[in-house]
């Protein structure tokens, strides 16, 4: 939901979707109120009447999205795939895409926000702290993850996954080379926890600003914490730099597997919003 972070320009479909790249996206994207009420549960402790209040708000949410944005995404994937056959993507087309996907996000939090806003409202102080320390713990696993021995092979090989996750199946030479600048990524860890630090607060404060009905400014700032912030620019700009030159290195088969992968989250989507009607 709002905190997950922005990686690369590209992901902002996954950003948009909300799904994180799940290939089985018409049932990931009905299983949507259920998957994120769990989900949200878990991060609030949520008791069982809020649960089934909170399931209800999503049901209502998704029936919008299915009904208002799914058009918007079918034309986010036609404008990703007709870059990508031209030969290859420009940084500016990547960025171009990053918009679009950012402004469904913002439409998506807009009209989520008067319906998360009851339910936070009635959140207890324990729920609150509960909350901050399940971000705590999210970030200690972070760390560890990134500070280990063996943090760069285990970053080349999730990197290598959500390309494939996005791209379909890459040839060996693809993710030979993905997984090679993976390795190589120089992370500044101090100044990215400190990033995560800041996006975490600033994440909170959102949420209690929509639990005070001050709608607007918590949307405001969900967008600002979903931005690279300044102590990820420099990894963001090697991770932007590394996935134009997977683009722009794949030849004209690798290119048409890509636009068939995307073809057929298209149909998936058409399907979805049909089910609207």
């Amino acid at each position: 939901m709002p905190w997950v972070r922005r990686i690369i320009a590209l992901l902002c479909l996954a950003l948009a979707l909300g799904l994180a790249g799940c290939s089985a996206l018409t049932l990931a994207y009905n299983q949507l109120p259920l998957l994120a009420g769990f989900w949200a549960s878990s991060y609030l402790d949520l008791e069982p009447a809020q649960q089934a209040r909170l399931r209800e708000q999503l049901r209502l949410w998704l029936a919008w999205h299915r009904r208002e944005e799914l058009p918007h995404l079918q034309a986010l994937l036609l404008q990703a795939s007709a870059a990508l056959q031209t030969g290859g993507m420009t940084a500016d087309e990547l960025l171009a895409l990053e918009r679009a996907g950012r402004a469904s996000l913002e439409r998506c939090l807009q009209h989520a926000a008067p319906l998360a806003a009851p339910l936070l409202a009635e959140l207890r102080p324990a729920q609150w702290l509960h909350l901050q320390h399940k971000l705590d713990d999210d970030t200690d696993e972070w760390k560890q993850r990134y500070s280990g021995r063996d943090a760069p092979s285990q970053r080349a090989a999730r990197y290598v996954k959500t390309l494939e996750r996005w791209l379909g199946d890459l040839d060996r030479a693809a993710r030979r080379q993905a997984r090679a600048e993976a390795e190589g990524w120089q992370m500044d860890l101090p100044r990215l926890l400190q990033a995560r630090a800041q996006r975490q607060a600033g994440t909170i404060e959102a949420l209690q600003a929509w639990a005070r009905q001050d709608l607007a400014g918590g949307t405001a700032q969900l967008m600002r914490m979903s931005q690279t912030l300044p102590a990820e620019q420099a990894y963001r700009e090697e991770i932007m730099a590394s996935v134009l030159r997977l683009f722009q290195g794949l030849d004209a088969g690798q290119r048409e597997q890509v636009r068939r992968h995307w073809a057929d989250w298209m149909a998936q989507l058409r399907t979805l919003q049909a089910a609207s009607s």
